[in-house]
C-alpha cells in the first residue's frame, strides 16, 4: 500500500492500515492513556481509601477519648467485671459506679451497634461482653499494653473491621485494654462504586481519545500527505518539482531536507546526462578520427596485395601506412592520457620545479622549421611550481604547438611567468587570427574544433586543449582563454606555487 493510499480520505477513520504511522500513533496514544488512567485510578482509590480510613480513625479516637480522662483507681481496687460507664455522674467517682457497659433500655450504647466494644484485663481475657472469649485483635492488645493507641484492620464474619486498642487508665497501674471497632462495610462499598465508575470511564475515555487522536493525527500528518502526493508526481525526467514546505516544525525540516536532496539529485542527473552525451560524442569522434587512418591503411594494403605495384608505388604505400599508424598511435596515446585523467591518476609524483626550466624544455621540444619566433619572459627570480615535470612539459608543449601552428611566420609567440599570491601565472600569447567569442566557452572540450580556423585538414584531433585542461586541473590549477579576432589568442595558466612568495 502506498503512502497516498494510506492518507486518502476525508474524515478520520478508526479502520486504519495495520502498519500505518497514523495507526501506530493512535495505538500508542490509547495505550499511554489507558496506562495513565489505570495509574490515576489506583492512586485515586488509594487516596480515597486513606481519607475514609483516616475519617474512621478520627471517629474511633473521639469515641475512646474519654478513657484518657479517667483517674487512676485507688490502691488495691480493680475492675474484674467491666469498665466504668463513659462519663461519671455529678460528684461521683467513676471507679465506684456500676460495673459494666453503659446501657440504654437494657441495650448497649448506640455507638456499639452490631459490634460492641470489648474490655480486656491485663492477661488479655475478655471482661465484657461476657459471652465473648477472644479480643478483636490479639496483636493489637499487646501493642496497647505498651502504652500505644493502636489502630488495625481485621476481618470477622466476612466483615472488615477497623479496631482501636487503648489501655485504661492511661495513668497509674494498667487495668486493661479497651477495643472498639468500626465496620468498614460502607467504606468498601464506596470504594467498589468508585472502582466501577472508573472502569466505566476508561472505555469512554479511550473512545474519545481514539476519535481525538484520529483528528489530531489527520491534522498533524497533513503535511506528510501533501509531501507524499508531491513526491509521487516527481519522476526522473522532471526533478525540478519541489515539495511544499510551510511552518518551522519537524515536517518542514524534513521537507526542506528532501528538497535539498532533490536539488542534488537534479544536479547529479544533469551531470550524468552531460557525461553520457560527452561519452557518446567522444565515442563517435574517436571512431571518426580512427576511421581515416584505418581507411588509409586498408586502401594501401589492398593496393599492394591486389595489384603489382612498382617499387616506388610499394614504397609510397608503406609511407602512407606508417603515417596513418603514427596518427593512430598519437590518438591512442592522447586517449590513454585522458583516461588516466578521468581515473585521477595524473600528477602522481609532484615535486618543486622552476617554471623557467619547464618552459625551456617545452620550447626545445617543439620543432619550428623557420616559423614564428618564440619569446620567453621570466622575472629576475623565476618562481617555482609543484608538479610532475613530464606532464607540465606536455601541457606547455601542447599550448606552444597550438600557438605556433596558427601564428604566421612573421608573427611571434610570447611566454611569460610571474608569481601571483600562492599561484604562478603563465601566459602563452600568439599573434594569430584569433578565435570568435562564441567558441571560447567550448575550448578544452574533447574533439572540439573551431571550424573557422581549426580544420581537421590542418592536423590535430581536437584533444590538445582537453589534455592541457586535464593536466592543469590534476595539479590544482586552471586554464582560461582570451582572444581578439585579427590580433591573436592568449591562454592563461595558473598553477600552485612552491615556497615563499
Amino acid at each position: 500500500m502506498t503512502a497516498r493510499d494510506r492518507f486518502r480520505g476525508g474524515l478520520p477513520r478508526l479502520a486504519l492500515p495495520r502498519h500505518s504511522l497514523r495507526a501506530r500513533l493512535m495505538l500508542w496514544n490509547m495505550a499511554i492513556l489507558a496506562l495513565l488512567m489505570g495509574v490515576l485510578g489506583l492512586v485515586t482509590r488509594t487516596l480515597v481509601r486513606s481519607l475514609m480510613i483516616a475519617s474512621v480513625d478520627r471517629e474511633l479516637l473521639r469515641r475512646t477519648q474519654w478513657l484518657a480522662t479517667l483517674p487512676p483507681p485507688p490502691p488495691g481496687m480493680a475492675m474484674p467485671h467491666g469498665p466504668p460507664p463513659p462519663a461519671p455522674g455529678p460528684g461521683g467517682r467513676p471507679w465506684e459506679r456500676e460495673r459494666g457497659p453503659a446501657r440504654e433500655g437494657g441495650k448497649a450504647a448506640p455507638f456499639a451497634g452490631q459490634w460492641p466494644f470489648r474490655v480486656l484485663d491485663r492477661q488479655g481475657r475478655v471482661l465484657f461482653p461476657l459471652e465473648e472469649t477472644q479480643p478483636y485483635d490479639q496483636a493489637a492488645f499487646h501493642e496497647a499494653m505498651q502504652g500505644q493507641i493502636f489502630l488495625s484492620t481485621i476481618v470477622q464474619e466476612d466483615t472488615p473491621l477497623r479496631v482501636i486498642s487503648r489501655r485504661f487508665p492511661e495513668r497509674g497501674p494498667t487495668q486493661g485494654v479497651w477495643q472498639e471497632v468500626y465496620p468498614l462495610t460502607e467504606v468498601h462499598r464506596a470504594l467498589s462504586g468508585l472502582g466501577r465508575a472508573l472502569l466505566a470511564l476508561v472505555p469512554l475515555a479511550l473512545l474519545f481519545a481514539a476519535m481525538g487522536g484520529a483528528l489530531l493525527t489527520q491534522r498533524v500528518l497533513q503535511p506528510v500527505r501533501r509531501m507524499a502526493q508531491a513526491a509521487g508526481r516527481i519522476g526522473a525526467e522532471d526533478l525540478s518539482r519541489r515539495l511544499p514546505v510551510s511552518g518551522k516544525d519537524e515536517f518542514a525540516e524534513l521537507g526542506a531536507t528532501f528538497n535539498d536532496m532533490l536539488q542534488r539529485l537534479e544536479a547529479a542527473f544533469h551531470a550524468q546526462a552531460r557525461l553520457v552525451e560527452q561519452q557518446r560524442r567522444f565515442t563517435a569522434d574517436a571512431s571518426h578520427e580512427l576511421r581515416t587512418p584505418l581507411a588509409v591503411i586498408k586502401a594501401n594494403t589492398s593496393l599492394c596485395l591486389e595489384g603489382c605495384p612498382t617499387p616506388e608505388e610499394y614504397r609510397q604505400s608503406l609511407i602512407d601506412i606508417d603515417r596513418a599508424a603514427g596518427s593512430m598511435t598519437r590518438l591512442v596515446m592522447d586517449l590513454l592520457l585522458l583516461a588516466r585523467s578521468d581515473a585521477g591518476r595524473l600528477a602522481q609524483d609532484r615535486i618543486p620545479l622552476p617554471i623557467g626550466e619547464v618552459l625551456q624544455h617545452a620550447i626545445a621540444s617543439v620543432p619550428r622549421h623557420g616559423g614564428a619566433a618564440v619569446r620567453l619572459h621570466l622575472p629576475e627570480v623565476p618562481p617555482c611550481v609543484v608538479g610532475n615535470e613530464d606532464e607540465l612539459v606536455r601541457l606547455f608543449t601542447n599550448l606552444l604547438e597550438n600557438a605556433l601552428h596558427y601564428t604566421p611566420a612573421d608573427g611571434q609567440v610570447t611566454l611569460t611567468a610571474a608569481r601571483e599570491g600562492d599561484a604562478v601565472h603563465i601566459a602563452v600569447a600568439d599573434t594569430g587570427p584569433g578565435i570568435p567569442a562564441e567558441h571560447l566557452p567550448h575550448l578544452g572540450e574533447r574533439f572540439y574544433r573551431v571550424d573557422a580556423s581549426r580544420s581537421r585538414a590542418e592536423g590535430g584531433f581536437g584533444l590538445g586543449l582537453s589534455i592541457c585542461k586535464s593536466i592543469a586541473a590534476a595539479h590544482g590549477g586552471r586554464l582560461s582563454f582570451e582572444s581578439t579576432l585579427g590580433h591573436g589568442t592568449t591562454v592563461h595558466v595558473w598553477l600552485p606555487g612552491a615556497g615563499p612568495e
